[in-house]
């Protein structure tokens, strides 16, 4: 498809521009008035930003491919708007804040029960932030540092992960906080780490603490892919893209985490490794599965910036070699994870029909099971044996939609159905006004939004009732 990258992230950008909207005037009419005129402040900010998109949409308009140069100049352009819209989020501080959605404590819910009784938190707290980012932190621990100058202490686990706020009512996203709960496996890592004698003897304190905090996040990341698949990779790597541009994605500019490229590598490897696909229903871009098509999106993206920028791929000296150091782990690290459940290749076998079914606005909280043919002939025929009871029961009931089926079928169903819908009303041949586009794009945002929010909610009513 023709600049489809560059498609996408335009979409992605307007996506966060609806969203931030969205969450402004989500407010009670009551606190809303009170809330008016610092409101409106946003609101005109995010129409200004709005204004920097045009002249990009008028030249992705153009059915003519973009040469290199243009290329670079939109990527550019894009990642100067993306920053403006996470700078503005930061300062969302200054509006009333709303609670936290009951589905994404469901959504947590169902995350922990992946983890082993004996290493798994009772819960999870979820706090909306002010910044665009995605955090774990014990929230004691956190809190204690306050109380430190007057000798208090609050000496219990509070496990809790930050979400931003605009993604509040956005599960697609909230792939990334199954990475968060990673560090809220109580599993020992420190012990796992020292066991792995990678790192030389003569390695410093300060560069072990580095390649530690690197080991624990690629832990996180491995998790994360062992319950959600493919969905993680496509939330990861549209998230690290929209970054790219504000911290380069191959250069080390956070030295608790690895370079995005590091970590996507990693990821794409373990779903190689493990043969976990969700399959397009046609090729784009000519690739055929849901993390190909990311991954060599986010490769593209990379290209881009090692052509027209000067950041090399710096890393810190750490005395051992980075690909035995991956490979090390990625070995050791899904061996280890040992969750309760895990996703298997067969579990992915129906998120194309779950797709299709979104895409028609279906709900997906539940699925009719596969119908034996022998067990239909026999009620073709309204002849069933008492042997065949229980089967033929099983057969009649609907199936419970697991948590890594909603959010699979949730991108895919993005992918091949919002993507190209976007694409052609923004750059096909109409005669909108693009305030009018973005009204069009949020209204279909909050239809998808609410069917996987409500899939998910009907999911765990189907739980419950399974358990009575």
């Amino acid at each position: 498809m023709l600049n489809y990258l560059e498609k996408l992230l335009f979409i992605e950008i307007l996506e966060k521009v609806i969203r931030m909207r969205s969450f402004l005037l989500s407010e009670p009419d009551a606190l809303r008035h009170q809330n008016k005129e610092v409101t409106s402040v946003f609101l005109n900010a995010l129409k200004a930003i709005v204004q920097n998109l045009k002249p990009i949409m008028g030249r992705l308009s153009e059915e003519v491919a973009l040469d290199e140069n243009e290329r670079w100049a939109i990527a550019r352009s894009l990642s100067i708007v993306f920053n403006s819209v996470d700078n503005l989020h930061n300062h969302l501080q200054f509006t009333h804040g709303i609670w936290v959605r009951p589905e994404t404590h469901v959504f947590l819910k169902s995350v922990l029960k992946f983890i082993p009784e004996n290493r798994c938190p009772s819960s999870v707290n979820v706090i909306l932030s002010n910044h665009y980012t995605f955090l774990e932190t014990d929230l004691s621990a956190y809190i204690d540092d306050v109380l430190n100058p007057i000798h208090g202490d609050l000496n219990n686990k509070t496990p809790s992960v930050f979400l931003p706020k605009i993604e509040y009512g956005n599960p697609l996203n909230w792939a990334i906080l199954v990475h968060e709960c990673g560090h809220a496996d109580n599993q020992d890592k420190r012990s796992i780490f020292e066991q792995l004698k990678i790192i030389p003897p003569n390695t410093d304190i300060h560069k072990k603490e580095l390649i530690y905090s690197w080991f624990e996040e690629i832990y996180c990341d491995i998790f994360a892919v062992r319950i959600l698949g493919p969905a993680y990779l496509a939330s990861f790597s549209v998230i690290a893209l929209l970054a790219a541009g504000i911290k380069e994605s191959e250069a080390l500019t956070d030295t608790t985490h690895p370079p995005d490229a590091v970590r996507i590598n990693i990821i794409r490897e373990v779903l190689k490794n493990s043969n976990l696909k969700v399959c397009l229903t046609e090729q784009i871009c000519n690739f055929e599965d849901m993390s190909s098509l990311f991954f060599n999106i986010f490769e593209e993206r990379m290209k881009l910036s090692r052509q027209y920028n000067e950041f090399p791929f710096e890393l810190p000296d750490l005395q051992l070699a980075l690909g035995e150091f991956v490979d090390e782990i990625c070995e050791q690290v899904e061996r280890i994870i040992n969750l309760s459940q895990q996703l298997q290749e067969e579990h992915l076998a129906r998120i194309g029909s779950l797709s299709q079914r979104l895409k028609k606005g279906i709900l997906i909280g539940s699925y009719p099971n596969q119908i034996q043919p022998e067990i239909k002939e026999s009620f073709i025929n309204g002849r069933i044996k008492s042997d065949s009871l229980d089967i033929a029961k099983n057969a009649v009931q609907e199936q419970r939609v697991l948590l890594w089926e909603i959010v699979n079928a949730g991108w895919l169903n993005k992918i091949e159905s919002l993507y190209p819908w976007a694409f052609k009303l923004f750059f096909g041949e109409n005669d909108l006004k693009i305030e009018e586009k973005i009204k069009y794009l949020g209204e279909e945002l909050e239809i998808v939004d609410r069917l996987l929010l409500k899939s998910i909610e009907a999911s765990e009513i189907h739980r419950v009732m399974e358990e009575i």
